[in-house]
């Protein structure tokens, strides 16, 4: 609980002095601390958090302007769960702002890429609670999709009539972008290692978590030739990575992804691809109408059997606790190598053998 000195700071600074005033005293004395007394210095960056976690309308640009540089500050000093803790109080005190027209603007601190700390926070946090925080994003992406938008997408994807849908997918390319990115922007060979394992184990609890979504995308990911030819990996790892290509296998029709998809019990993420695949060739691949002129039923039956291995899917969702520090760590996967970009850092990693 708080403590009456405590709670009278928080609550009643405002008879005293200003809001602005406290943020800044916070924020010196941590400076003060930083290097002498963590525990104090620690306290600092709770009571400047504490203070700012009850602004709400009353957020201003000056405590903005104070919040954004302590975070950068925290950063810089490597206090990565305080500056991310930090960072998402701003965050919240902003979108409620906002949320009820409050007239002030703020954009995350950008001098510090999130991807510069991803490397160092994805090797402290248990790869099951990466996993948990993926699957609850994936399934609040999931879960808005509306049936309707699928058809509309296997048409002609477009963001205005299947906005949903687009989302997810953009979502899905992004995450797998965003992995195959965390190996490559390592400097040494034992931190690539280190980041692919953890990505590794990370694909294996998707899976069982029955999030074939986000599961085939670290796949991808982890395949992606660009970043298999610079990491090294044990029998154990290729063991597992075999495993997942007999999961993932698309011959057959993806023979063993269906099986696992049937036999799995909700809560469930389908993998999407597996569903556009089987629509895209349902509808173009059968007439609208019989040779009698009637409607063709049976593809109608059909499209909806496979759609509705979305809705069913839809129907139980996950019960996930939000961890803000590895929602904020995620930076909603947008930091991250195009393609080409990925190919020229492999090869500078590694160079290809000249042709004699």
């Amino acid at each position: 609980g708080i403590n009456a000195e405590y709670g009278t700071i928080i609550f009643t600074h405002s008879t005293f002095t200003t809001t602005d005033d406290i943020l800044k005293k916070c924020m010196q004395r941590y400076q003060y601390f930083a290097k002498t007394n963590t525990k104090l210095a620690e306290t600092c960056v709770k009571l400047f958090n504490d203070v700012l976690s009850n602004v709400w309308m009353y957020l201003t640009k000056p405590m903005i302007d104070i919040a954004t540089e302590f975070v950068k500050l925290l950063f810089e000093d490597k206090q990565m769960s305080l500056a991310l803790t930090l960072q998402n109080t701003l965050l919240t005190q902003f979108q409620y702002c906002r949320e009820h027209k409050c007239d002030v603007t703020y954009s995350p601190a950008t001098s510090i890429s999130s991807e510069q700390l991803n490397w160092t926070f994805l090797l402290k946090v248990k790869p099951r609670d990466i996993a948990l925080q993926m699957t609850q994003i994936d399934f609040e992406k999931f879960s808005k999709i509306k049936l309707c938008e699928i058809l509309k997408y296997v048409k002609a994807p477009s963001e205005t009539t299947s906005p949903n849908m687009c989302s997810f997918v953009n979502h899905f390319n992004s995450v797998s972008f965003w992995a195959s990115s965390l190996v490559l922007r390592r400097e040494t060979k034992d931190e690539r290692q280190r980041v692919y394992r953890r990505l590794l184990s990370v694909m294996e609890h998707l899976i069982k978590l029955n999030n074939f979504s986000s599961a085939f995308a670290l796949f991808a990911a982890l395949c992606k030739t660009a970043v298999r030819r610079v990491v090294n990996l044990s029998s154990k790892q290729e063991k597992i990575l075999d495993t997942s290509q007999t999961l993932m296998d698309s011959s057959e029709s993806y023979k063993n992804l269906r099986s696992a998809l049937k036999s799995a019990t909700p809560p469930l993420i389908a993998y999407l691809g597996l569903c556009m695949a089987d629509l895209t060739f349902l509808i173009h691949g059968n007439p609208d109408q019989l040779e009698s002129g009637h409607v063709n039923f049976t593809k109608r039956h059909l499209t909806y059997t496979f759609m509705n291995v979305v809705r069913t899917s839809q129907a139980v969702p996950y019960n996930i606790a939000p961890r803000d520090d590895i929602i904020t760590f995620f930076n909603n996967f947008s930091d991250y190598m195009e393609e080409e970009e990925m190919w020229q850092r492999s090869e500078q990693i590694k160079p290809r053998k000249k042709r004699s």
